[in-house]
């Protein structure tokens, strides 16, 4: 490719030398380069312990015939044309879509974005994809795989450059969808800067800054990929029981899953086992019994993720369950919940009191295990409502995690002190969202038991 065309769009600063010359290749290490390559220097990037001029000798030396460097490096006298840039990282990205043809126009990609669960979402969704026998291609952090093929690590782990580069190799063999672990390094650094995604994945922006400050950037910072969705009705699937989903549920084409909170896709009758769970999976196109053969709370999110992703994107229910129960986990995750027993998670969301209190007087007498309550602090102003509803909590001995609604417009500092006055037997623990509180909850349940999920 032209060195002009190379740089169309680039934040560059200025060049020195000819531009109508053929750039064969790119590299960001001297070792790296070839005859006729472009080589980009960063300190950042080069960790060879050589010197600004070392490097670029050891470049030319090996055949570079166009450097690109910071603005306020020096440029040496020579032969060789020099570009000067203002911002290396978003000219990296830039001229990295240029060499590659921009690949993530010609592929349907979805980025996966979140604080937990990337990794294994994108591996679910993979194993649906080939279940449906949909070739596709997978990009981690510091791995990748593309069609049916062995996954390989990187070099260095994913930068703008080897992204581009194997997306390229994707769309060369045919291989039309995409999926990429989008990082808050990665984001922060600019490599999807010039990547466009038909669809994104949110699982939690659970953060542990305890600063609102840095909270709101790590928010703001992630919400930036919805600026690279190819159209205004591209599907953003969000996790509707995470503290910071309201946030993007507003956006026209949000598809929502979750356990607590009203969803699109959602799982009831969840069962938690030591080494797998099962759960009634409903969705907009269908119900189906779900035996997930991994552990943990946290993947039947990821679990409904993917699912929701795949319906989002038309693919068949029955091809979505398959490859969901098809899914072993990575290799190396052998996590266990160590349970003695199974937990059972019984939603009696908005059930009247005389309801739960059946409920409540029915598992107080259980020996299997213990019960945690999961209790939603809503907008009610019966604060006599809430003083029955402790009563009723404090049955049973046990734990009790109280959330706030998200939506509450109202002090709910009152009605907190009248439900927790009744809970003599109860320990009370406080979750910022229902998505923390549930996995917390299981923690308490070593032995096996129930949670309760609970609205004020």
């Amino acid at each position: 490719m032209i060195l002009r065309e190379l740089l169309a769009s680039t934040p560059v600063f200025e060049i020195v030398g000819r531009r109508r010359i053929d750039i064969k290749g790119i590299a960001l290490r001297p070792e790296d380069v070839k005859e006729g390559y472009l080589y980009i220097y960063s300190d950042s990037v080069d960790k060879s312990n050589i010197s600004y001029e070392e490097a670029i000798d050891q470049a030319i030396a090996n055949g570079a015939i166009a450097i690109v460097v910071g603005s306020d490096h020096k440029i040496p006298d020579s032969s060789v044309t020099f570009v000067r840039t203002y911002h290396y990282k978003r000219f990296l990205s830039a001229v990295s879509r240029n060499f590659y043809h921009n690949p993530s126009q010609n592929m349907n990609l979805v980025g996966i974005t979140g604080s937990h669960g990337k990794t294994t979402v994108g591996w679910m969704i993979k194993s649906i994809l080939d279940v449906a026998e949909i070739p596709g291609v997978m990009l981690g952090a510091d791995y990748y795989q593309v069609g049916h093929g062995s996954w390989h690590a990187y070099p260095g782990g994913m930068n703008p450059l080897n992204m581009n580069e194997f997306l390229h190799k994707a769309v060369k063999e045919r291989v039309r969808w995409g999926i990429i672990e989008c990082n808050y390094t990665g984001i922060v650094e600019d490599q999807f800067s010039h990547v466009w995604f038909n669809s994104i994945i949110y699982t939690d922006l659970y953060t542990y800054f305890q600063n609102q400050k840095a909270d709101h950037h790590y928010f703001e910072m992630r919400k930036t990929l919805i600026d690279h969705l190819k159209a205004a009705q591209s599907p953003v699937i969000i996790n509707v029981d995470d503290f910071y989903a309201f946030h993007l549920q507003q956006r026209t084409g949000s598809v929502g899953y979750g356990i607590f909170n009203p969803a699109d896709v959602t799982a009831q009758e969840l069962e938690l086992f030591e080494d797998s769970s099962q759960f009634l999976l409903i969705t907009p196109k269908g119900q189906r019994k779900i035996k997930l053969n991994i552990p943990g709370v946290h993947n039947v999110y990821n679990a409904l993720a993917a699912v929701a992703w795949s319906l989002a994107e038309g693919l068949d229910l029955d091809d979505v369950v398959k490859g969901i129960e098809a899914f072993k986990g990575m290799p190396g995750d052998e996590e266990k919940i160590n349970l003695t027993d199974s937990i059972r998670v019984k939603d009696i969301l908005d059930t009247d009191l005389e309801d739960i209190e059946k409920v409540f007087s029915k598992l107080k007498d259980d020996k299997k295990g213990g019960i945690v309550t999961i209790l939603c602090m809503d907008d009610s102003k019966d604060i006599g409502k809430y003083k029955r509803l402790g009563k009723i909590i404090g049955q049973c001995k046990g734990h009790c995690i109280v959330v706030h609604d998200y939506f509450c417009t109202s002090n709910m500092a009152e009605a907190e002190a009248a439900v927790t006055r009744e809970l003599e037997n109860v320990i009370i623990h406080n979750k910022t969202d229902y998505y923390k509180a549930i996995q917390k909850a299981v923690t308490f349940l070593p032995q096996g038991g129930h949670i309760l999920l609970v609205r004020g």
